[in-house]
């Protein structure tokens, strides 16, 4: 008779040795710390999301720069075109 080995997850789960449900071989032993708690006494993750966010701003600063360049784009294309249609006038009347 063979003995059943269970296996107690972090997160509450339980599933006996051999289980549809349990990991595979190669990741049974590979455990990681808690999402809050750095393993290496490094900064949190909120310390290092701020971090980032000190450093690269966050996706709502983006459109903000991009608007200015669509409108700038815009402008600088839509004088062009006045420019060249006044030409096209003067060229035709003279």
């Amino acid at each position: 008779m063979t003995s059943s080995t269970w296996v107690h997850r972090g997160d509450g789960s339980t599933w006996k040795d051999g289980d549809a449900q349990a990991p595979s071989a190669r990741l049974g032993g590979v455990t990681s710390p808690p999402a809050d708690e750095p393993a290496d006494g490094g900064p949190t993750r909120e310390e290092l999301d701020q971090q980032v966010r000190d450093h690269y701003g966050t996706w709502r600063d983006q459109p903000k720069g991009l608007a200015c360049a669509v409108i700038v784009a815009f402008l600088v294309l839509t004088t062009v075109a006045f420019g060249l249609a006044v030409l096209a006038v003067v060229l035709a009347a003279g």
